[in-house]
């Protein structure tokens, strides 16, 4: 556990913390997120749908982080991280498969794809890829330096214990992008503009879900966790 003047940062480590985590999670993207509250969904689906599942995969890694107020000590933050190889061994991307209920899983696991097999340009192996796919911190405590601190921790954890090389992570929004390329030095690779994508699990009037979306551009970018004479 890693604490400040306000916050404690602690590894998600038991089912409890995992639940009140991905509801925090599903609260903050149904309300602020831009193409999550496009999609409308509520935050019981959200949460049903995506970060539970998402987070009850990964909880065993002991990769993913939660800060708490200390004075209060209420979950006002947390990141979602797992290793890339091991999810995709286990959920390969398939366009055969059904769609999933939320358009924008099926655009963030192409994404995920892209970067396997284009943006990385070499085999994705174990403990090598840091895969972060959420992170979300209460609306009254951004801005106090919260979410660039759970990355910091997260990322020195699966360097310095697990030896992973690099983290890979889906930009969204301009904050996240900023965190992870101006703050961590990260490189952006494929851009996607949700208005021009093409779900192509679909084959109806949904073919082009974003295709009123007004917001931004969703970016691959891939930070180095260690220098160039340590890989």
């Amino acid at each position: 556990m890693m604490t400040d003047d306000e916050y404690t940062y602690e590894i998600i480590d038991n089912e409890r913390d995992a639940r009140l985590c991905a509801q925090l999670i599903a609260e903050e993207f149904t309300n602020r997120h831009p193409i999550t509250v496009f999609d409308r969904i509520t935050t019981r689906s959200f949460f049903d749908q995506y970060t539970w599942p998402l987070l009850a995969n990964v909880l065993d890694e002991r990769l993913s982080f939660l800060a708490r107020h200390r004075p209060s000590g209420e979950i006002i933050g947390a990141v979602v991280a797992g290793d890339l190889y091991l999810f995709h061994t286990k959920y390969p991307y398939d366009v055969s498969h059904p769609p999933k209920v939320i358009p924008a899983s099926d655009l963030y696991d192409e994404l995920d794809d892209i970067f396997i097999r284009r943006d990385f340009d070499q085999e994705v192996k174990p403990n090598m890829v840091l895969q972060i796919p959420i992170v979300a911190v209460r609306s009254e405590h951004t801005g106090n330096g919260v979410a660039s601190r759970l990355h910091a921790i997260m990322c020195d954890r699966a360097r310095d214990t697990k030896g992973f090389q690099y983290a890979f992570v889906r930009a969204t929004n301009p904050i996240v992008r900023h965190i992870y390329v101006n703050k961590m030095g990260g490189k952006e690779l494929t851009i996607i503009d949700p208005t021009t994508w093409r779900w192509k699990k679909k084959a109806d009037r949904l073919l082009y879900p974003y295709n009123d979306y007004r917001d931004e551009f969703i970016a691959n970018i891939l930070i180095k966790l260690i220098s160039e004479q340590d890989m």
